[in-house]
């Protein structure tokens, strides 16, 4: 607000700022020529951004445009959008704030030699029933009949990239294929890791970034830490929209359009339909239903249901998402985000979605929320005191030479080992090792299933069910 110096009467500043715009439908081209129209009469073209898809129509608008002119554009548009905001950088999702034939060879995996130990997520994957974690002595267990677990499963993992530099990713570097959203501050994009500083010289580089697609990627299929080994991953990297650079490593986040852009390049990825599964999605991200309110009004509307339509979309295509909870445990008892509300029972839910909470490796402590009337999550996962790769180039040897892991915490890496359990029994069941129904519902299904899934009680005595590989540990004569 200023003050007229020749009247005195109070002016307000009409602000430019960035709108994001959603459409009723976005498959609906007379309704976005209308959309387009009008904005185009408020906004100056080079600020019009349209999130145009190739096979599954629009899914959204970003325009520079004065208040004024989005309350106008708002009764205009009254009856072709969903939902119309500001684009508020404080609003936005950022993932750094960090039965089973036993008649073939059981084999496994040794605890790793330090600095890379231990994998006591991966001996959660396998702890059978009325077994302790220490019968395992470290070890993971799984069936070898092919013994590169979830070998050429195509797994989409919509988020930061991925520094392939690391070694747990020595057996897939080259099947690795990059798909990217938007362009890079600056321009460009790059095959990286869009949680880090990009630049060359270590001395010059901020360390305080999360590389969070790396840790994902590794806990799906790395070398060490991955319940899969060989899968074919596509990774669907959000852009470096500024370097971390703050004491907690949180600037730079992608927007949340970035994220349901994201999902829709999957979408134009893969044609045709499928009955079975015949590839896996893992959105280790959950954005609140809070970071669409704007002068106390919930604009979530159109975010919330162009994600359904691109995630039903995606299931028909034989596509299986797995999501994580979200974290925060002070609030617990309500999930309210997305794309977790999809998994509610009150929300006209997805079947096919899979919603998976975090619980602690090793003490079973619940890590992640929770909102059991509504039926989610579906299972549990490790999601806390787990070890995967560190893509943050910067800190690799700051804690004693070869030290290139970090510890996570976080509904994103029990997401991320199930999309990797995911992949392990869909291999299986396709070389006919495994007798399931291979659709999407059926692999899920499946994975939560009463024969397959078990509890372990958390210090309150609360039973988590959670996930298992169906690896019978062997007697110890056998090795």
């Amino acid at each position: 607000m200023i003050v007229n110096k020749l009247t005195g009467d109070q002016v307000f500043l009409d602000i430019r700022t960035t709108y994001v715009i959603y459409p009723k439908d976005g498959t609906d081209m007379s309704q976005a020529a209308i959309i387009e129209q009008k904005v185009a009469a408020h906004a100056l073209p080079a600020t019009i951004y349209t999130s145009r898809t190739e096979t599954v129509g629009i899914n959204f608008w970003l325009a520079v445009l004065s208040h004024t002119s989005a309350d106008i554009l708002a009764v205009e548009l009254a009856h072709e959008i969903a939902s119309m905001y500001p684009q508020l950088a404080k609003n936005n999702y950022n993932p750094r704030y960090d039965t089973l034939c036993q008649t073939t060879c059981i084999d496994f995996q040794d605890t790793p030699e330090p600095p890379d130990s231990t994998i006591d997520h991966l001996v959660f994957v396998c702890q059978e029933k009325g077994k302790s974690l220490q019968d395992y002595e470290g070890r993971y267990y799984y069936d070898n009949i092919d013994p590169i677990l979830g070998r050429d499963i195509p797994v989409y993992i919509v988020d930061t990239g991925a520094t392939l530099a690391h070694k747990e990713f020595d057996r897939i570097r080259d099947q690795v294929e990059w798909i990217h959203v938007g362009q890079d501050i600056g321009g460009g994009n790059a095959n990286d890791d869009s949680g880090t500083d990009p630049n060359p010289d270590p001395n010059l580089r901020y360390d305080l970034g999360k590389a969070h697609g790396t840790s994902m990627l590794s806990l799906v299929t790395g070398a060490q830490m991955g319940v899969s080994k060989g899968v074919k991953p596509y990774l669907v990297r959000v852009p470096r929209r500024a370097i971390p650079s703050d004491t907690h490593g949180r600037s730079g986040q992608p927007t949340n359009e970035d994220w349901l852009e994201g999902i829709s390049k999957v979408n134009d990825h893969l044609a045709g339909t499928s009955k079975e599964t015949r590839a896996i999605l893992l959105l280790a991200i959950h954005i609140p239903r809070s970071m669409f309110i704007r002068d106390g009004t919930d604009q979530s509307d159109g975010f919330a249901r162009r994600m359904r339509f691109l995630l039903k979309d995606l299931v028909s295509k034989g596509v299986l998402p797995i999501t994580g909870t979200g974290n925060n445990t002070q609030i617990g008892t309500v999930i309210d985000g997305f794309p977790a509300n999809y998994g509610r029972k009150d929300c006209d839910p997805i079947p096919e979605i899979l919603v998976v909470g975090g619980v602690h490796s090793t003490a079973f402590a619940l890590c992640s929320q929770t909102d059991f009337n509504q039926g989610l999550p579906h299972i549990f996962a490790p999601g806390a005191g787990v070890r995967c790769a560190d893509g943050n180039c910067g800190m690799w040897g700051r804690a004693g030479p070869g030290h290139t892991y970090r510890r996570a915490t976080r509904s994103s890496c029990a997401a991320a080992i199930t999309v990797g359990l995911a992949a392990y029994f869909l291999r299986l069941a396709q070389i006919g090792h495994l007798k399931i129904d291979k659709s999407p519902l059926g692999l899920k299904s499946y994975i939560i299933s009463e024969g397959l899934k078990w509890s372990r009680a958390d210090h309150k005595g609360r039973e988590l069910p959670a996930i298992w590989n169906g690896v019978k540990l062997p007697e110890s004569s056998i090795f």
